[in-house]
C-alpha cells in the first residue's frame, strides 16, 4: 500500500518535473573491431543535501547517492524525542525518483519509509502518515 501511494505521489511530482526539462544525460560510444555500441550513463542527480520538515523539527540528509540508492541520516521524532537514525535506501523506479528502505517492511519492524523526490522537497510517506521536507 504504501509503495502504491508513493508511485502516486511521485507521478504527479514527475508530471511537474517532466514541464521542467531535463539536462542531456552523457553518450558513450565504444567501438569494437565491427561495432559501435552508444551508452547513456545516467548518474542519480539531485537527491544529495539536507532537507527540514515544513512543520516540525524534523530532518534529513542524503549522502553516499550512487546508481542503486543512498544513505540517509534521519532526525525524527521516536516516542516524543527528536532522534536520529541510519536507512539504506534503494530505487524503486527506474527515473529513479521513489525510493525505499532496502527489505521489505517486514525486515524493517513492520513498517518503512518510501521517498518521492520533487526537486526542491521529498515527500516522506510511512504506514500512512506523509510529510513534505524542503531543501535547505
Amino acid at each position: 500500500m504504501k509503495k502504491i501511494l508513493a508511485i502516486l505521489l511521485a507521478a504527479g511530482l514527475g508530471l511537474s518535473l517532466a514541464a521542467c526539462g531535463k539536462e542531456p544525460e552523457p553518450v558513450i560510444e565504444k567501438t569494437t573491431e565491427d561495432t559501435t555500441v552508444t551508452v547513456t550513463e545516467t548518474k542519480p542527480q539531485g537527491w544529495e543535501g539536507s532537507y527540514q520538515s515544513s512543520d516540525t523539527e524534523e530532518h534529513f540528509t542524503i549522502y553516499d547517492v550512487t546508481d542503486k540508492g543512498f544513505k540517509v541520516e534521519f532526525y525524527h521524532y521516536e516516542e516524543g524525542l527528536l532522534e536520529k537514525f541510519d536507512y539504506d535506501m534503494e530505487y524503486d523506479n527506474e527515473d529513479r525518483t521513489l525510493a525505499s528502505q532496502i527489505g521489505s517492511a517486514d525486515d524493517n519492524g513492520g513498517w518503512e519509509y518510501c521517498f518521492a523526490f520533487g526537486g526542491p522537497r521529498i515527500t516522506v510517506t510511512w504506514q500512512g502518515n506523509m510529510q513534505t521536507y524542503n531543501r535547505t
